[in-house]
């Protein structure tokens, strides 16, 4: 995620500035709020550099069950009735037995058995409001310390990444590579304490739950991760006040699927949301939805209900290297 040039520590969100130059891409594209521009640089966002981003409207969804960033139980971030068992298949009633499916189905899975010299391939769907849905591939060096490399679609040449290692033990950062990735907490809670830790305290702006909540989405969105610690991370989403289920929810191709989502402490007229398949629970891809009218000064309005982005993850796999497919 290294690819994009240095950019001014003030537009940028608290810590870790290295791995969010993509992601504040996805700020800069954004419509300016009604009195100025949009306070960004207190949220950790999705890749999105060097989109031309989306045509086609997205379909419209609405958000049910419940008013989102409420909870009856602020502990664990939503309510917390009797519900299915993780892992049986049935349908979650709540945020908390949704993410615990997704764990459960996460740790089910067998540990890849991946080599250094590989590169872990993702290939996804990126759309916003308006513009054509497109295409996107990136390869990450499994340990980080060879160049990646980043396709869109219709565009004439692929951009490198920079090399992303697992950082030096006892020195800050993180890193989106596999190895990095196998280092985390495999247990929620102590899952939940790290995400916590990668977050610059001190700022009066600063909303820990919220900078947790899309720091999972961030890691879970373009990465292939260990079972036990994406199990580890859907499990401290649970964790998380305010967040609540989204029944009915769709990926950037349009698949239907479940979803949890929480209001942004920042920008509290949308909601964060990641988008699971409704009988595996495997993540089909993230959003955000407008939760209120938006009105601009020099834009169209967004509606309530409106996905003003959205992902939707095609493949993940390990290739021999950068640039080759499945």
């Amino acid at each position: 995620m290294n690819d994009m040039p240095s950019l001014p520590e003030r537009d940028l969100p608290p810590g870790r500035h290295q791995q969010l130059k993509e992601h504040l891409m996805r700020e800069i594209r954004q419509t300016p709020e009604p009195g100025g521009f949009r306070a960004g640089g207190r949220r950790w966002l999705l890749p999105a550099v060097g989109l031309p981003a989306v045509a086609g409207t997205l379909a419209l969804v609405v958000l049910v069950g419940g008013s989102p960033g409420t909870s009856d139980d602020p502990e664990r971030g939503t309510e917390t009735e009797a519900g299915p068992t993780a892992g049986t298949g049935e349908t979650p009633g709540t945020a908390v037995q949704l993410l615990d499916q997704a764990a459960a189905r996460a740790a089910a899975e067998a540990p890849a058995d991946i080599r250094d010299d590989q590169y872990v391939y993702v290939s996804s769907v990126v759309s916003y409001p308006g513009e054509a849905p497109q295409e996107r591939e990136v390869w990450h060096a499994v340990d980080g310390s060879r160049e990646g490399l980043l396709r869109l679609g219709g565009e004439p040449e692929d951009i490198p990444l920079e090399p992303d290692p697992v950082p030096a033990p006892g020195s800050e950062g993180t890193s989106s590579c596999y190895r990095f990735l196998e280092t985390l907490p495999t247990d929620p809670e102590a899952m939940l304490a790290w995400l916590y830790a990668q977050q610059e305290a001190g700022d009066e702006d600063h909303d820990a739950d919220q900078d947790a909540f899309v720091l999972i989405g961030d890691l879970v969105g373009e990465s292939m991760v260990p079972p036990d610690v994406a199990a580890a991370l859907y499990g401290a989403a649970a964790l998380i006040p305010g967040v609540t289920l989204v029944p009915d929810a769709v990926d950037a191709t349009g698949r239907p699927g479940v979803g949890v989502g929480r209001v942004d402490a920042y920008n509290p007229d949308q909601s964060e949301e990641l988008v699971f398949d409704a009988e595996s629970f495997e993540l089909l891809g993230r959003r955000t939805v407008a939760v209120r009218d938006i009105v601009y000064e020099d834009a169209a309005p967004i509606r309530a209900g409106e996905t003003t982005y959205a992902t939707a993850v095609i493949d993940r796999s390990v290739v021999d290297e950068a640039g080759a497919r499945p």
